[in-house]
């Protein structure tokens, strides 16, 4: 039984660094033929903010910056991140409103949409690829096409991906107008909007070749989103079926995502315990507990986790628990090292801040944050494998639970 599913994701694209904002005036004055040095000019009389420095600055700003002056909105943005970045931590950062209402649809694995990838080329062109029986695909767009127009409006020659996925995104049931170049051909298509899935997981058996009657349960989590826990216990059922004898997690190049959706996926294969633990810093370490609904009990089949640099945060979790509690094996390359809490805080605009308000610690209360887990078994994955069609993590990671069948 085979259930690959497409995993994509019509923008990979959420922000996590922050910008310095900075304004000030700088006058040079030549002391020549009896001249006095040049004052800054009074600045003109705008509405106050609370902050009466700022408001010194941005009149002198006003009134001499030879470009254009950003908008209010822009300067408070601005403003903050400023006031951000000097708390030291890259993870505690403004989100705008278009980026946020993306990364919402992206945890909850759900949106309303046209069903296409979208990314950018080396030019700068924002490229789409159709989901399979997708709208977008039904419409006529092929992948391949360049995006240049959505209903009244003409992309510029950069445009920015998060304001174009805003723009695509809408309601299911509406229409949306795409204009594309295909080739040298301008081409004009009407799309209805629907509800569009962006499973976090696939699946699929492995038959293992040297071993023959070995099965091997693939589980691929992409990053834990709202589905993440329902999915894997679908997968963990259909793989069990089809006669699976191990398990292989392939966390590889997870950025992370849900708290609970990590301690759902980590409590399937751990008969009790703790999870994982939080620390502030000036209360009592909080322990998450092994959890699961009340008719569903853990796997206890061999298990292995790939695991590489782009592995983070909530993915951490479940590697760093699996492997303290000697549920199973680690194996690629050492994690990226992101296990700080962020809590998350919608502002009145739609924008958000997320502001790092603990750390996360493994069950043997190991800290992650900076320093990421080493895996029980190194295999680096050279870069030209993919191309080739080969992946010796994966290969090893079979190996290794062939060893314990």
């Amino acid at each position: 039984m085979n259930k690959n599913r497409v995993f994509g994701i019509a923008v990979a694209a959420l922000l996590w660094s922050a910008f310095l904002f900075g304004a000030g005036w700088m006058g040079r004055s030549l002391l020549a033929g009896g001249e006095s040095p040049r004052r800054p000019p009074a600045p003109t009389s705008y509405p106050a903010t609370t902050n009466p420095l700022l408001d010194e600055v941005w009149g002198h700003v006003r009134e001499s910056f030879v470009g254009a002056i950003p908008s209010d909105t822009v300067r408070n943005y601005g403003v903050i991140r400023g006031a951000l970045s000097s708390l030291n931590d890259r993870w505690t950062i403004l989100v705008e409103p278009q980026p946020r209402a993306v990364e919402k649809d992206h945890m909850r694995g759900q949106f309303g949409g046209i069903g296409v990838d979208i990314r950018v080329d080396d030019f700068g062109h924002i490229v789409m690829t159709p989901h399979k029986d997708s709208p977008a695909q039904k419409a006529g767009i092929l992948p391949g096409d360049i995006l240049i127009g959505i209903d009244d409006l003409d992309l510029p020659d950069k445009p920015d991906l998060n304001e174009v996925a805003a723009h695509v995104r809408g309601n299911p049931g509406t229409a949306v107008h795409i204009r594309v170049l295909r080739a040298d051909q301008r081409m004009e298509f009407v799309v209805n909007r629907a509800n569009i899935d962006v499973p976090s997981t696939d699946w699929h058996i492995i038959t293992d070749t040297i071993k023959p009657g070995f099965f091997i349960g693939y589980i691929g989590i992409h990053q834990f989103t709202e589905r993440t826990g329902a999915e894997v216990k679908q997968a963990l059922s259909e793989l069990k079926q089809a006669g699976s004898q191990a398990y292989l997690i392939d966390l590889r190049d997870n950025g992370g995502g849900l708290l609970n959706a990590a301690v759902d996926v980590t409590s399937r294969f751990l008969n009790d315990g703790v999870v994982l633990y939080e620390r502030k810093h000036d209360q009592a370490d909080v322990a998450f507990p092994v959890t699961r609904d009340s008719a569903a009990g853990a796997y206890r089949e061999p298990i292995v986790v790939l695991i590489n640099g782009n592995t983070a945060s909530a993915s951490e979790i479940v590697a760093g628990a699996i492997q303290d509690t000697g549920r199973g094996k680690l194996i690629g390359e050492k994690s990226f090292g992101k296990g700080s809490v962020q809590s998350i805080y919608d502002l009145s605009d739609g924008s958000s801040v997320h502001i790092t308000s603990a750390k996360w610690l493994t069950p043997n209360k190991r800290a992650i944050d900076g320093v990421g887990l080493t895996p029980d078994i190194a295999v680096v994955r050279a870069a030209n494998e993919a191309n080739d069609g080969k992946d010796s993590q994966l290969d090893r990671a079979m190996a290794a639970l062939r060893e314990q069948k």
